[in-house]
């Protein structure tokens, strides 16, 4: 969707439109309002509200979404994300939409135009982050923003009226959880399960809610998240799928266009299997775990056991949880080189504009401004047009009551305990992946964990230490089918990205593409993608038709 001069184009991957004799309305993703069912019933008073209103009316929705509203009578056109800006879309000087990839063509953006900067941060981290991109004039909209395009061709930007989120807590997790499945009620839903317990909790939750719903889980045969799946599917009454990941799934083209150049690939290629699978079922809404990090430790284990410091350590968190295999400098030359040799300092910076008194609340703040709308809001934006991605957890106001919540309640998964035991014991019976403990809440069940809960903890810190001195990963086995990894590798080598990315100056000629560390590949393929389609985009007839079709196929 694209928005030029208060005009409104669509593509086939819009979800949505409501059109009245004063308004426009569409969009794309899974959007409500409190009370209301999603989608059109939700978005109508933006067909009612005056003009200057829009602004208010938008800061009342939720979900992950982008939505694009026109005034018929002036020819100003309203754009806007969710509160946590999961679902990414952009805008320049006088362009918004979703398509960052479109934009730039159309602003004729080109190669030589790219900020290094943005280029050192996407290939060690697999991602760019707060509202950057690839261009200084083009940002990615915050979830706090409505963008204005007017008829004369430029565009503006206006606040929403949202809380902060250390403004005070209200409602409970049980009452918005019960809020989002009469929301989702006329959506075939889906809901994430693995051997965690953010997943647990949703399925839980939205069986006792009376949502009918369906479970899958993707991964590979035999890993603890599929057979763990299985059983809570089981015990919950309720279908169960598992997709398991193959190389002969993978389109890695059109892994580059669903992730409009932002992502790293990688990441989203065993969930992009299974998304297709679920639209093949016909589900319209799959429902992601993610995020639930705000109602456990997870985020700030790395202190443990000082939870109540005042001040954070934010060099720690960078490297045990942004970089725990730390940045290799060597594998990019000039510029690109020495921009790479201060990173660690310029996103400590980062991080530090996020800094309050407390420590794990500067924990808190920053997994959810920073780390969750990249990588988080990566799966939302790249499973547009085969099914919606909501994260419940995410919510604004999910996420005030986790920040409020007294530490020791997030410890050892408390909150959890308590809410799946009420949920369904059986459920709660279950082991998890984390060490083998189980859910139940109660004296007993946390005394028989307590042994089971250290032991994965200091493991995990253990293996954080171990990742970042030896620069290897040791996390427990990966879902992620190692053949798939090794595909790509080949395409690469075919593709000659890498000697491609050193003659642009950004890798050093003396890399040997052999030896270049797998967590680089998918952000490799992506710069080399990236850099040749902006050449053909710049080209006399301009974008390519070979680009046209492969986008508009996503």
């Amino acid at each position: 969707m694209r928005i030029e001069g208060g005009k409104i184009t669509r593509d086939s991957m819009d979800a949505g439109a409501i059109s009245t004799r004063s308004r426009d309305v569409y969009w794309r993703g899974f959007v409500y309002k409190p009370g209301c069912r999603a989608g059109a019933e939700s978005l109508r008073e933006l067909c009612k509200v005056r003009e200057q209103e829009i602004t208010q009316e938008a800061a009342l929705l939720k979900g992950a979404y982008f939505v694009a509203v026109r005034c018929k009578e002036s020819g100003n056109a309203y754009a806007f994300v969710d509160p946590c800006g999961l679902f990414h879309a952009y805008y320049s000087p006088r362009l918004a939409g979703t398509s960052f990839l479109e934009i730039s063509r159309l602003e004729n953006l080109g190669s030589d135009d790219i900020d290094p900067e943005a280029v050192v941060e996407f290939f060690h981290y697999g991602g760019i982050f707060e509202d950057q991109t690839f261009f200084p004039q083009i940002r990615r909209m915050d979830g706090d923003l409505v963008v204005r395009v007017t008829r004369a061709g430029k565009t503006e930007t206006m606040r929403k009226p949202i809380l902060e989120i250390d403004a005070g807590a209200k409602g409970t997790v049980e009452g918005l959880l019960e809020e989002f499945a009469a929301a989702a009620q006329s959506e075939r839903v889906s809901v994430d399960i693995t051997g965690g317990a953010d997943t647990r909790l949703l399925a839980a939750a939205f069986a006792y809610f009376g949502l009918p719903f369906e479970m899958a889980t993707s991964g590979r045969r035999g890993h603890p998240d599929v057979e763990i799946g299985e059983k809570v599917a089981e015990v919950l009454g309720r279908p169960h799928y598992a997709k398991y990941h193959s190389p002969e799934d993978s389109d890695w083209d059109e892994l580059f266009f669903r992730s409009n150049a932002m992502f790293d690939v990688t990441k989203n290629s065993r969930l992009i299997q299974l998304q297709h699978e679920r639209k093949n079922r016909g589900v319209t809404l799959s429902v992601s775990g993610a995020a639930g990090e705000f109602f456990r430790e997870t985020w700030w284990m790395h202190d443990f056991p000082f939870y109540a410091r005042r001040k954070a350590r934010l060099g720690r968190l960078y490297s045990l949880r942004i970089a725990p295999v730390g940045p290799q400098h060597s594998l990019l030359a000039g510029r690109c080189r020495v921009i790479s040799n201060s990173q660690k300092d310029r996103f400590v910076q980062l991080l530090g504009k996020y800094a309050v008194n407390g420590n794990t609340r500067t924990y808190d703040r920053i997994y959810y401004f920073v780390p969750l709308r990249t990588w988080g809001g990566s799966f939302v934006t790249s499973s547009a047009g085969l099914v919606n991605v909501a994260l419940p957890y995410a919510d604004r106001d999910m996420f005030r009551i986790g920040y409020h919540m007294s530490r020791l309640k997030r410890t050892f998964s408390r909150h959890h305990r308590k809410l799946i035991t009420g949920y369904s014991q059986k459920a709660a019976n279950l082991p998890t992946t984390e060490g083998g403990v189980c859910l139940a809440a109660g004296a007993w069940p946390l005394m028989l964990d307590m042994r089971r809960y250290s032991a994965d903890r200091s493991a995990r810190l253990i293996k954080k230490l171990g990742e970042r001195a030896l620069g290897k990963t040791y996390l427990q086995p990966s879902p992620d089918d190692p053949e798939v990894m090794n595909d790509l590798l080949r395409t690469l080598a075919v593709r000659k990205s890498t000697e491609a990315l050193a003659d642009r100056g950004v890798l050093s000629h003396a890399l040997d593409p052999d030896s270049l560390p797998q967590r680089y590949a998918g952000r490799v393929f992506v710069l080399a993608t990236l850099f040749e389609q902006l050449d053909r985009m710049r080209e006399p007839k301009g974008c390519p038709e070979e680009l046209r079709e492969t986008h508009r196929s996503v």
